[in-house]
């Protein structure tokens, strides 16, 4: 696509558009303060019916009230199904993708014209780059996910559609960016772009006051994500009886709290397992004060969770926590490579907990990876390292 910056100046506008709230979107929330630091004018767009965190700019398109009976009803969800169920999934997301783009691009009317519009997810591509064309910006799209592989069973016509309509935009965009490097090979084959993505890992910033020293009691141990088709939270409460007398705190989103509080009832997991609310976006970090262990439970049931390097790990990392993570090619190789942490079979719940206990019966052990795991943070994996890639997708200089 054609730019009118070439190389945008700092004093330009950029528009960061989001599927769901902005602020409580941690990637996109860190691009709209990064993007405040080089001297852009920042506006925010996107789906939400609430007030977000504050701090940013952003226009707020209300959710559809379709949308919402549809959740409720179930039909957005992602399950094996029958096929013609599934096919039927697939045509109304197409439709919700449809009207998704129609509500931005008419919301837009309210932002001024910006020189840079930086999408995030497939969702809000297609809006995205009608904008840009219209005010001849430059089209940076931040693909997260591997987006039509991220549940094991997909709609076929919907993947199909999809995967067209993504390639052909993501080759029009001045930049692409993902999280990952194997996210970043498989989007330039399956997309045949003619650049590589860009590589901007999903790290916190550099957090000061986090010191990896534990309070001397009980071991602790917290997941802290969000719910999906390849993280099973159950996975944790089969790991509890093997984790020894580590403590486990879940800390999810979009889980169903209601029927985990009856299975660790059912199971006697009371005192071993902490359900706790989510932390606002900007908080993630310091609210893991007080704990040991950071826990990833990804299944390599999509191509999607086999290859992920989640933004968990680096908030674990900057928060001086060891890691137990699953032997996945990539998390796992990283966490085994970086000596930050201790890796299980995956899927396999009982090594899982034991790996846990390993970490809480050696308190050398648990020590070092905490202390490795903080010094790489603050030294390598934090977003202060990751913005000179960001603005070069931008067109701008750092």
């Amino acid at each position: 696509m054609a730019s009118a910056m070439g190389s945008a100046s700092r004093s330009g506008r950029i528009l960061i558009v989001t599927a769901a709230e902005l602020t409580e979107d941690p990637r996109a929330r860190r691009t709209a303060e990064e993007a405040a630091r080089h001297g852009l004018a920042v506006q925010g767009l996107c789906i939400s019916d609430g007030p977000g965190i504050g701090g940013i700019e952003v226009l707020r398109v209300p959710a559809m009230h379709l949308e919402q009976r549809a959740r409720a009803a179930g039909v957005t969800r992602v399950a094996r199904s029958s096929k013609v169920a599934r096919e039927l999934r697939g045509v109304y997301r197409l439709w919700r993708h449809a009207w998704l783009t129609g509500r931005y691009v008419r919301a837009a009317s309210a932002v001024a014209a910006c020189d840079i519009v930086h999408t995030n997810d497939f969702d809000t591509l297609p809006a995205g780059a009608i904008l840009a064309r219209r005010w001849n910006a430059r089209l940076v799209y931040d693909s997260h996910e591997l987006y039509t592989l991220q549940e094991p069973d997909p709609p076929r016509l919907y993947c199909a559609v999809v995967r067209r309509v993504e390639g052909r935009l993501a080759r029009r965009s001045d930049a692409v960016i993902t999280v990952n490097a194997a996210y970043a090979a498989s989007l330039e084959e399956t997309h045949r772009l003619t650049q590589p993505p860009h590589l901007v890992m999903n790290c916190p910033p550099v957090v000061a006051d986090v010191e990896p020293h534990g309070d001397g009691q009980r071991v602790r141990a917290i997941y802290q994500a969000a719910n999906g088709p390849g993280r099973r939270v159950d996975d944790l409460l089969d790991a509890a009886p093997h984790a020894g007398e580590a403590g486990i705190t879940i800390r999810v989103v979009g889980a169903d709290l209601d029927a985990l509080r009856r299975r660790i009832a059912a199971d006697g997991l009371g005192e071993r397992v902490e359900l706790a609310p989510p932390v606002r976006a900007d908080r993630l970090v310091e609210e893991m004060a007080g704990f040991d262990i950071g826990l990833i439970i990804n299944r390599p049931i999509t191509p999607n969770d086999e290859l992920v390097l989640p933004n968990k790990l680096f908030e674990y990392m900057m928060a001086g926590l060891a890691v137990v993570a699953p032997d996945l090619p990539i998390v796992g190789g990283f966490v085994e490579r970086e000596q930050v942490g201790l890796t299980y079979p995956a899927g396999d719940t009982a090594a899982m907990g034991r790996a846990i206990r390993q970490l809480a019966e050696d308190p050398q052990l648990l020590q070092s990876c905490r202390v490795r795991a903080r010094q790489l943070a603050v030294e390598t994996y934090n977003a202060e390292a990751q913005v000179e890639e960001l603005t070069r997708a931008w067109g701008i200089a750092a």
